[in-house]
């Protein structure tokens, strides 16, 4: 037997069971002169190169052809479904090269995305593009995965499988999780089978499926590619890949059947920090999968013989780790010693000898910052360089109560955040940085974070409420006994810890005023009433527990039944979310999405609560946007309270007296990066009446510490 036909083949083959890479698509893409593949989202395309094997491919002269679809929304589909037009192509056409530039200018995707562009501009590749109808029978295309294989000896491989779209990394077996393979030498039905493949492939590829348009690259894309292609490098560069792969190896989690697996910038960041001598802060998005790319890190470090410290900021979080690590290191049975939020074991003479080098059980020391930063803690643990720190919501060290931990002697560090500066915090944010010693480049950002999959895209729907005349005087009484105290510390800098204490104390007083702000319960009760769908699931967001009273009272009369979710809550908050989750409703809350807290079903969120922190701001909306099986898009509605101009409009250069900009350009940056970013063209206006430079206090305002 000859080429694809002398392979020794199995009928499937699912990821922890079988090694798909190494079993069936490696071999086949050694052997096989032409490979067919419906792909997917084009920017997937690069992740089913088979990139070990594919400069023998290429060498053999053999040819690709592939299927992709472009990101659409869902105006898009209805256009398309409506009639195809010239219109519509550009439109597609902009947003396929937007992902082209987008691929080029990350990081971690920059050589995959150059190595594709040169295997299309050298016609080893063709790419076509499928717009596909919301009705259409057709749709299985991208779920199914079809593939097909060809060889020079007239034997054709046809599989169908499943690929995790929120793309588990760069992987030699092209992402693929399970795999159905037909074999057109086998029994006249397999081989029925592979020939029905096969005509519906080429029935696509000529654009002769129903409620499907099938086009070729459009011009201003493969404009793009050529441009970006590197004939003479593209080798060099297939190997540099095969060579990070390889790396980022060691990082991955045991492979069973459903586990974990790296996505490429979890791998890309893991390699970088690494690169850097295994210190730095990791500055990635809310819902980036920070707490995963750590335990794969821990997973490393513990086959070195390491004894890592975890550190947390909360109890909540401390849960959360300790379930997290036993699952992704369920294969390794480490031993965890908890410490704080209840768990005192720790000071039974344990934590120095579960801190001590060179044991050979599996040791992992958990614990919250509050319990670390003792005295007694920072005493029994043994120090060295065996010691590999992990630290979560990595601001939270930096506070005054918690800079004891950064004295810590260690080997590895490792910080997390998604916004690792500590607002009006210069000192706090200078020593967290030089004691993990900086931010691990690039940054995953939210618009990362969305683009990769990893997030959900969503609808950004601002509302504005003016403050009462009571409130208004309030407001500016405080800002003049901020500007006068301002005025006072910038004049006496050598001694102004007092008028510091006092401005922070006016600032929190002052903010108060617009959490509290009256005409918040009626524009909530008034959205929802509007808004609210039965199966919908709605978040409303509050400030405090008076609050969230007025915002249920407000919903009961208008009909609107809702639960409640917070800390101090009677019966059993699990309950309440799998309810939730089951059958859709309303959710009033106070400060359930804070650091590290899920409720990924989320579909609408209303934010009432005023942030005075530039982190709260991101967190809050950021964990809205968590996948969630059935939800494609997620809808944010953010209420931002408008002092008068009065006084923000004189108030000077300081800008804690202008901390409203702030909030406001904190809502552009975020508006910027939804499907619908027109509609914060009014809140831009208003932005300008407050400051003319309100782009320069995106980070600002104030940490409340824990």
């Amino acid at each position: 037997m000859n080429g694809l036909a002398s392979l020794p083949l199995r009928t499937e083959y699912r990821k922890g069971r079988d090694d798909i890479a190494k079993d069936f698509y490696l071999p086949c893409m050694s052997i096989a002169d032409e490979y067919d593949r419906a792909v997917g989202f084009f920017n997937s395309a690069i992740y089913v190169l088979a990139w070990p094997s594919l400069k023998t491919f290429v060498s053999r002269q053999g040819k690709m052809r592939l299927i992709c679809s472009p990101v659409m929304q869902a105006d898009d589909i209805a256009a398309i479904e409506s009639g195809y037009s010239q219109k519509q192509e550009a439109h597609n056409a902009e947003a396929l090269r937007e992902d082209i530039r987008y691929m080029l200018s990350t990081p971690y995707l920059h050589k995959p995305a150059v190595v594709l562009a040169t295997l299309i501009a050298l016609e080893v590749i063709d790419v076509r593009i499928a717009f596909m109808s919301s009705g259409s029978q057709h749709r299985r295309l991208f779920h199914d995965k079809l593939g097909i294989f060809h060889d020079g000896f007239s034997n054709t491989i046809s599989f169908k499988g499943s690929m995790n779209e929120t793309w588990s990394g760069l992987s030699a077996d092209g992402n693929l999780e399970s795999v159905d393979v037909f074999l057109s030498w086998e029994h006249a039905r397999e081989a029925a089978r592979v020939k029905e493949n096969e005509e519906y492939f080429e029935s696509l590829w000529r654009n002769e499926c129903d409620g499907v348009t099938v086009r070729k690259i459009p011009d201003i894309a493969h404009s793009e590619l050529v441009a970006a292609s590197d004939p003479q490098r593209w080798p060099e560069m297939v190997d540099q890949i095969c060579q990070e792969i390889e790396a980022a190896q060691k990082f991955e989690a045991r492979q069973t059947a459903g586990s974990k697996t790296l996505r490429p910038h979890q791998s890309a960041a893991l390699s970088s920090w690494e690169a850097r001598g295994r210190r730095g802060i990791l500055e990635h998005a809310t819902g980036s999968g920070k707490t995963f790319t750590a335990i794969s890190a821990i997973r490393d470090a513990l086959g070195k013989g390491e004894v890592p410290l975890v550190l947390v900021p909360s109890e909540l979080l401390l849960l959360q780790w300790d379930r997290e690590i036993r699952d992704a290191l369920s294969d390794l049975e480490p031993q965890i010693l908890r410490c704080g939020a209840g768990n005192t074991k720790w000071r039974d003479n344990l934590l120095g000898p579960w801190t001590r080098p060179g044991s050979d059980t599996v040791r992992i020391v958990l614990a919250t910052m509050q319990t670390a930063s003792m005295p007694e803690f920072r005493s029994a643990v043994r120090q060295g360089a065996h010691l590999f720190l992990v630290a979560d919501e990595v601001h939270r060290i930096g506070s005054s109560n918690n800079l004891q931990l950064l004295i810590l002697e260690t080997g590895p560090r490792l910080g997390l955040s998604a916004t690792p500066r500590r607002a009006g915090d210069e000192e706090g944010t200078r020593k967290t940085l030089e004691y993990f010693e900086g931010i691990v480049p690039p940054p995953f950002t939210l618009q990362d974070a969305i683009k990769s999959g990893a997030l959900t895209p969503y609808f950004y729907h601002v509302h504005t409420v003016r403050l009462t005349a009571v409130e208004q005087e309030t407001w500016d009484e405080i800002t003049k006994r901020i500007k006068r105290l301002c005025a006072q510390a910038a004049s006496n800098k050598e001694n102004n810890s007092g008028s510091e204490q006092q401005i922070k104390y006016l600032l929190i007083q002052r903010s108060r005023v617009l959490k509290q702000a009256n005409g918040k319960v009626a524009i909530a009760a008034s959205i929802l009433q509007n808004q609210y769908r039965p199966g919908d699931r709605w978040l409303v967001y509050c400030d405090d527990l008076s609050q969230l009273g007025e915002v249920q009272g407000a919903l009961n009369s208008l009909g609107l039944n809702s639960m409640q979710y917070h800390s101090s809550m009677e019966g059993d908050k699990e309950q309440t979310v799998r309810l939730f989750e089951a059958n859709g409703g309303i959710i009033v809350s106070i400060r359930c999405l804070d650091e590290g807290v899920d409720i990924p079903s989320v579909t609408h969120a209303l934010i009432l609560a005023s942030s005075k922190n530039p982190r709260e701001y991101v967190q809050r909306r950021g964990r809205v946007l968590r996948r969630f099986l059935g939800k494609s898009v997620a809808n944010i509605h953010d209420v931002l309270v408008l002092p008068s101009i009065s006084e923000e409009a004189s108030a000077g250069e300081d800008p804690r007296v202008n901390i409203v900009a702030g909030e406001i350009a904190r809502s552009l940056e975020f508006g910027r990066s939804a499907m619908n970013p027109a509609a914060i063209t009014d809140l831009e206006r208003i932005a300008l009446t407050f400051s003319n430079d309100y782009k320069a206090l995106l980070g600002e305002g104030y940490e409340d510490e824990e």
